[in-house]
């Protein structure tokens, strides 16, 4: 690693919070830097021949130069945790390069010029430049992605194998994916390219799967080899092959046509295969109003809303990067509760055994960016109501910019009741409605959509929503081929989808009331002592036994619905004045498979933060990645990534910590989930545990809203359980004076209550539909 500069004078950045994405600006002046540098200097790696800029995103000063500029921290307090008092708070851009003609790849920081304090920049430099190993390959570009499909749709193999099914190499659409690992090409930049056939203009290409799968250079733009999974095995014959060797050495098989079928989502399209189809005219429109603005403010990127603080960033990689989050509590002022939440890295691994599906294991995160990926969000359709979008910016492979619109929606919602009760007695009743602050992204990945959505609520917790939807990921059966249920689903004639895992690794760099934090793993489960003892004698005793991870490895841990298991983040040197335990944040997650591969498995060796379902190691400010920084085509091992975090089995007891939690979902495809899956949500919750004196949403008014009103239109002929509305809200407002009248003469209380609530079952039942209560 070299430390060079080369001066490209360009106007001071006003950049106002030293986390804010890079703006189009500084991407511009970083590629002239870089282009500068390059045309300046010698021996940075092999000879470049048209460079390609694969990605420019904001390289982060150190956590503990930003928390001292925000000045959240004395410098006492970062002492305490190692800070050396002297981390340069800097404008810098991560900038990765690749150069097809020599199949090498570059990594490099920009010094950018800011007005951030103590910068002395004014002008944009090459500080560190490093020429990357042979076999490093940076995520694959959304432009790569592209060309795959202008690649087969020209290559004469391709031609030759689209007509020996019967279609046209023209009608054919192309997914470009990652290959995970292929020992057939080493050095080479690869995409593996699914193909389906379009049989007309917006028709659902993914219904018309086809038999070959093409494996191209994407530095080049060859087609490598065009691999013809063999079918599943009928009853009585050997497993189809599952390595590349063994694939080689049998007989191809034959070929055939994709299901041609119209299998179709878009309302049209649908209608021109069944002209009986309509769409439903039965849902009456629902307006999300909010007559008197929205309830946070934005200054900059940084957000306000009821005691929350945070920093919104969005980079091409994680996507969603929410920083400095902070709640104001009143007297005792505003409390850290974390500094940087992303979800860090995600991967897909399918269950397929023959060769090549194993392949079939997509890190979107690492090896694409879902932030590159993001939709440009429409208002009233994505997100509902009164509506903040922020726009992000990229670089092109040329160097250019390319901005998504409304990559970041911001709104409120509703969410339900916060609180309630109601006392018998006199029947006066407390409600305070939740609302929720909402902070999302959805990106696409091919045939997948993902949902990002960052939820704050009133009762001072946080909770993660991944919503995944789209369309499952479908190869072709060939005509009368053997089914294999326990690897795939036949969704719709001809059509599998395979089995397969969405795992999600949750970053959270926590500062709970402070830096120096620890994580205790709380287990419910049945008191030791038998039924009959002298301390269990009826046997209903059970007890909460709370483990402290002393150590890194002493963390990894999975998660045991049978114990309702959680794991608390403490701050051992603050304690709730009541409980006298540590204040803390739990993180609650009912969505935690484990990671079905097996151990020693590619996907295992390429995802080692699927291991296990948590994991705690020390901060640090080069550990963000846990499938480290380049994952595309990286055969990973049993040390790879964050196992290496792990295994320097670090303190983590009251130092600056990070958590791991993984989380998703087995998806065993459903019919239900074709021609378009309806959304599956998977959550994370991080909530209060002993952090507030109490429940902190008590000043939440209760209010009764003025738009809402009595549906009474749903009653087509006018009566409920053979009661006109009128006659109904008399008769209940009878039954409450009858039963008053009844308690007033003497008659023990308990008999009152238990006679009038099954007279008024009926009534309830019937109010409840909404009916006016006279």
């Amino acid at each position: 690693m070299s430390s060079l500069s080369i001066g490209n004078d360009k106007p001071l950045s006003t950049s106002a919070h030293p986390l804010d994405p890079l703006s189009a600006d500084e991407i511009r002046t970083a590629v002239s830097a870089v282009r500068t540098f390059l045309g300046t200097h010698e021996n940075v790696g092999k000879p470049l021949v048209r460079p390609l800029f694969n990605s420019i995103s904001l390289r982060e000063p150190p956590k503990y130069a930003v928390l001292r500029w925000s000045g959240l921290f004395d410098e006492q307090d970062l002492e305490a945790v190692g800070s050396s008092g002297t981390e340069p708070l800097k404008r810098q851009a991560d900038v990765h390069l690749i150069c097809p003609s020599s199949s090498q790849s570059f990594e490099g920081v920009v010094d950018l010029p800011s007005n951030l304090p103590g910068q002395k920049q004014t002008s944009a430099a090459v500080s560190v430049w490093t020429p990357l190993p042979e076999l490093i390959q940076p995520s694959l570009q959304t432009e790569e992605l592209i060309w795959a499909e202008e690649i087969c749709q020209k290559d004469e193999k391709v031609r030759l194998a689209c007509e020996a099914i019967g279609i046209k190499q023209s009608d054919i659409a192309v997914d470009g994916w990652c290959i995970g690992l292929d020992e057939r090409f080493p050095g080479r930049r690869l995409q593996q390219c699914f193909i389906f056939a379009r049989l007309r203009p917006n028709d659902n290409l993914y219904a018309h799967p086809c038999d070959f799968i093409p494996v191209i250079d994407s530095h080049t733009g060859e087609v490598l080899t065009i691999d013809y999974p063999h079918t599943n095995q009928k009853q009585g014959e050997a497993h189809p092959p599952s390595s590349a060797e063994a694939h080689g050495a049998k007989e191809p098989r034959e070929r055939f046509a994709p299901p041609m079928s119209g299998q179709n989502y878009l309302p049209e399209q649908i209608a021109l295969d069944d002209p009986t189809f309509k769409v439903r005219d039965t849902l009456k429109p629902l307006h999300v109003v909010q007559p008197e603005g929205v309830s946070y403010s934005l200054e900059g990127r940084v957000l306000s809303w009821q005691n929350w603080k945070l920093h919104i960033g969005f980079e091409f990689r994680e996507g969603l990067v929410l920083s400095n989050i902070t709640y104001d509590d009143g007297v005792k002022g505003t409390r850290p509760v974390f500094y940087r939440l992303s979800v860090a890295e995600m991967v897909v691994p399918y269950a397929k055994t023959i060769f090549p599906h194993h392949r079939k294991q997509a890190f979107d995160t690492g090896e694409y960016g879902v932030g590159a990926l993001a939709n440009s969000l429409a208002l009233g359709c994505d997100c509902l109501g009164s509506i903040t979008y922020l726009d992000a910016d990229f670089v092109t492979r040329a160097g250019g910019i390319e901005t998504i619109k409304s990559a970041i929606c911001i709104h409120e919602e509703d969410a339900g009741i916060l609180h309630k009760h109601t006392d018998f007695r006199d029947n006066r009743a407390h409600v305070a409605r939740n609302r929720k602050l909402v902070i999302s992204s959805i990106c696409t990945v091919a045939n997948y959509e993902y949902g990002f959505y960052f939820n704050f609520s009133l009762d001072g917790s946080v909770e993660l929503e991944v919503k995944a939807t789209g369309i499952v990921n479908a190869y072709a059966l060939a005509p009368g081929e053997a089914r294999d249920p326990s690897h795939e689903v036949e969704v719709a004639p001809r059509i599998a989808a395979q089995h397969h895992q969405h795992l999600f690794s949750l970053r959270v760099d926590p500062m709970i009331d402070g830096l120096q934090n620890q994580v205790v793993q709380v287990d419910s489960v049945p008191d030791d002592e038998d039924v009959g003892s002298d301390s269990n004698f009826y046997g209903n005793g059970f007890k909460t036994v709370k483990t402290l991870f002393k150590s890194s490895k002493d963390s990894v841990s999975n998660a045991d619905s049978a114990k309702a298991r959680v794991w608390a983040i403490e701050n051992p040197n603050k304690q709730h004045f009541s409980t006298g335990g540590n204040v803390s944040y739990k993180i609650v997650s009912k969505d935690m498979p484990p990671m079905l591969a097996k151990p020693g498995s590619i996907v295992w060796n390429r995802a080692p933060f699927a291991r296990q379902n948590m994991f705690v190691t020390t901060y640090s400010d080069d550990e963000k990645f846990p499938s480290d920084v380049h994952i595309n085509q990286n055969p990973g091992g049993p040390d790879f990534g964050s196992q290496q975090w792990i295994n320097r089995d670090d303190n983590i007891v009251n130092k600056d910590v990070v958590c791991w939690p993984c989380f998703g979902v087995t998806h065993i495809s459903r019919p239900e989930d074709w021609p378009i899956m309806p959304v599956e949500i998977l959550r994370v919750h991080l909530k209060p545990s002993g952090f507030f004196d109490r429940n902190p949403g008590l000043d939440v008014p209760s209010s009764a809203d003025s738009k809402s009103r009595y549906a009474n239109e749903a009653f087509t002929k006018g009566k409920v359980n053979g009661l006109s509305n009128a006659n109904a809200s008399y008769r209940l407002e009878e039954s409450v004076q009858f039963c008053a009248r009844w308690a007033r003469s003497g008659v023990k209380i308990s008999v009152v209550v238990a006679s009038c609530i099954n007279m008024h079952i009926g009534y309830i039942a019937w109010w409840s539909q909404g009916a006016p209560l006279a």
